[in-house]
């Protein structure tokens, strides 16, 4: 695990120097307004967070993808569940799941405002338009991401646990259960980058408060891109957050998917084929495993 951690904090922070270097040398040679440096950018971010706006409308935007993934799976992972242990709800629900999962979400704004309104003024993060909006888009990739992977239970495996008596409710806590929870985090991390983005540009429609308002509102309509690029920098690492957690809460969910070996079991697993050793070939093969065995178990 920490061989593995520190190919990944290395991996990212080459990315990220890349990147910056990239950005860096382009602003400096084109010389305009719209692109300023990334240290004007960061000094524009770290000043609005501590000082400006860009706190409270951060805070509001991360409020509202959080309730949207906590309302979003709810309504779709039992739905999910129920779907794959009775075909008559996969019936009901897959003609509706096939006409509108393909339709992209945001063109249905102007009815969803038109329905639910914007809410309580004074309690922007509640928009129920906005709310609504996002949840529908994680509802769908949890609904279909989770049915189609408890679709794919093995029907030997259905009939041992109901020769041994289960019923639906035991069947869906030891069969369906473990087996989504996988999918659904899978299907949330799938879903955090497009509810951003759905997010960033309901925002900016009759609302005022967010980071869509904040960005496209309030510093691209005035021509402030330092800020404007401290938004997107703010938007960027909200997005990221919520995958670091859902990432995090994945190895916790579904830790007993991964099999577990101690330093023990590498070491007795590269020496079993040096005893069973019969040959020169497999001799070698065998030394090479003791290698790599020692060599996980440093």
């Amino acid at each position: 695990m920490k061989i593995r951690f520190g190919a990944r904090a290395w991996s990212l922070v080459a990315s990220l120097s890349l990147l910056i270097a990239v950005w860096a040398f382009v602003a400096l040679q084109l010389d305009r307004s719209f692109l300023p440096t990334p240290w004007a950018a960061l000094s524009a971010f770290v000043s609005e967070l501590l000082n400006g706006d860009l706190k409270r409308h951060l805070q509001v935007s991360g409020l509202r993808v959080a309730l949207s993934l906590l309302f979003g799976t709810l309504s779709a992972a039992p739905l999910a569940l129920l779907a794959a242990e009775s075909h008559r709800v996969d019936r009901a629900l897959s003609p509706l799941i096939y006409f509108l999962y393909p339709v992209p979400k945001i063109v249905f704004i102007p009815i969803i405002i038109l329905l639910l309104g914007y809410g309580d003024l004074a309690r922007p993060a509640s928009n129920p338009s906005i709310l609504f909006l996002v949840s529908l888009i994680v509802f769908f990739q949890i609904y279909v991401i989770t049915r189609d992977a408890n679709q794919q239970v093995p029907a030997q495996t259905l009939l041992s646990v109901r020769s041994l008596g289960a019923n639906r409710w035991q069947r869906l806590r030891y069969v369906y259960l473990p087996v989504s929870l996988p999918a659904v985090v899978t299907a949330l991390k799938v879903s955090v980058g497009t509810a951003v983005a759905v997010l960033f540009i309901a925002e900016t429609l009759g609302n005022n408060v967010g980071l869509g308002y904040y960005i496209l509102v309030e510093q691209w309509a005035r021509f402030n891109y330092p800020k404007l690029y401290g938004g997107i920098l703010a938007i960027s690492l909200l997005g990221g957050f919520f995958f670091m957690v859902l990432s995090v809460l994945e190895q916790l969910l579904t830790r007993w998917q991964k099999p577990t070996y101690t330093k023990a079991d590498m070491l007795v697993s590269a020496l079993r084929p040096w005893l069973l050793a019969a040959r020169p070939r497999t001799l070698l093969l065998a030394l090479a495993n003791i290698l790599m065995g020692v060599f996980l178990a440093a």
